[in-house]
């Protein structure tokens, strides 16, 4: 079988030749091995390493149009001598116009790792400035903009799938307020949420539409923010579980496309939703923030859906090429039987991580992950 046949075998649930292996290699790794950090630079790294593409920064959009004057920018105001650089995030909306910060260079050898250090929404008044935005947005879709992953999937043929990422209403939203405030509002202005999910979900149906519409297989829905916050199980159901349902339903009886979840953090109260939902898959199962392992969530739900994940990423940074493959092999007991198995890490790779122990996860996958 080839790499992607492996891949796409393990997400449907059966049994391939050998355990798809697929380290979730972001714009970080990308960037220190090679210097570039797009979807190009995330497959050839992964070829160096003899595993599978998914997961890389490849997306999928939709075509659309705001009325004149309006949009968003950063515009850098800053440079500092010891690298860090301050933006400007600026959002103009058809009635006034919104304005954070953001900072990059925090740490100097990872320059592209920035953060929000002033959200561009404050206050009610600003989300519905930010709703009459959106709203626009969304009137003027005119259909799927997809027109770059002819080159995708030529470029990768069977050594890579090439997923792409789907972003929830919670994420969207929460990503111009900030976690803490955006929680608060879901409390406190409960009627404007609502208005705000709404039409934040109907771009995300879309941006759905244009998966489907892609010559590609597998979408990841990335509610992590969700997951690995504080959001708590009741506010989860309430706000972000329905994202998920949402998508499975318009993603469902499709001939092959599959969706599944990017998640962090402690998930066991949550995979009986997911179960229910129908999910083709849930990464990452992380071993030190999660609160589930792997062998147990294998034993309850490895009958419902694809499992990736649980390889603890710290030991690509911090352990001996030995620890890697003592690791791989732990996954392996855990989660390889009877199929619906990758071993993806626990999160994402970190940008210091040894191009030996992720080769060498691969090696030991060769030796032991074969059924």
């Amino acid at each position: 079988m080839t790499k992607k046949q492996r891949f796409l075998a393990a997400v449907r649930g059966e049994v391939p030749d050998v355990v798809p292996v697929s380290p979730l290699i972001h714009w970080r790794f990308a960037n220190k091995v090679l210097g570039r950090w797009d979807w190009k630079a995330v497959f050839e790294v992964h070829q160096m390493i003899g595993s599978v593409h998914h997961r890389g920064p490849i997306g999928v959009s939709v075509h659309s149009s705001l009325p004149d004057g309006c949009g968003s920018e950063q515009r850098e105001i800053k440079r500092s001598p010891d690298g860090r650089v301050e933006s400007e995030w600026i959002i103009r909306t058809p009635k006034r116009t919104l304005r954070g910060k953001i900072e990059r260079g925090l740490i100097p050898h990872e320059p592209l790792v920035g953060k929000a250090v002033e959200y561009p929404v404050k206050s009610a008044e600003y989300w519905r400035a930010y709703l009459e935005l959106r709203q626009a947005w969304l009137e003027n879709i005119t259909g799927p903009a997809v027109e770059h992953f002819d080159e995708v999937v030529k470029t990768m043929g069977e050594e890579g799938v090439p997923s792409v990422a789907l972003g929830p209403a919670h994420s969207a939203l929460g990503g111009v307020r900030g976690m803490a405030e955006f929680i608060m509002d879901l409390h406190d202005y409960p009627d404007l949420m609502d208005e705000l999910f709404e039409v934040e979900r109907q771009i995300t149906d879309k941006c759905i539409d244009a998966f489907l519409a892609a010559p590609t297989e597998v979408a990841w829905l990335d509610i992590c923010w969700a997951t690995g916050s504080n959001l708590g199980p009741e506010r989860f159901k309430r706000w972000a579980q329905p994202d998920v349902e949402r998508a499975m339903d318009r993603v469902r009886g499709v001939p092959n496309k599959y969706l599944g979840l990017y998640t962090l953090g402690r998930i066991r109260h949550l995979l009986p939703m997911f179960a229910d939902a129908g999910v083709d898959f849930v990464e990452t199962f992380e071993p030190n923030e999660g609160d589930i392992t792997l062998a147990e969530a294998k034993k309850l739900y490895g009958k419902k859906m694809c499992l990736m994940g649980n390889f603890d990423c710290t030991i690509l940074s911090f352990g001996t090429v030995e620890e890697a493959r003592q690791e791989t092999r732990r996954c392996l007991r855990e989660g390889m039987a009877d199929g619906g198995y990758v071993l993806v890490t626990g999160d994402e790779v970190p940008a210091d991580t040894k191009m030996d122990s992720l080769k060498a996860r691969v090696e030991t996958v060769e030796e032991h992950g074969r059924y």
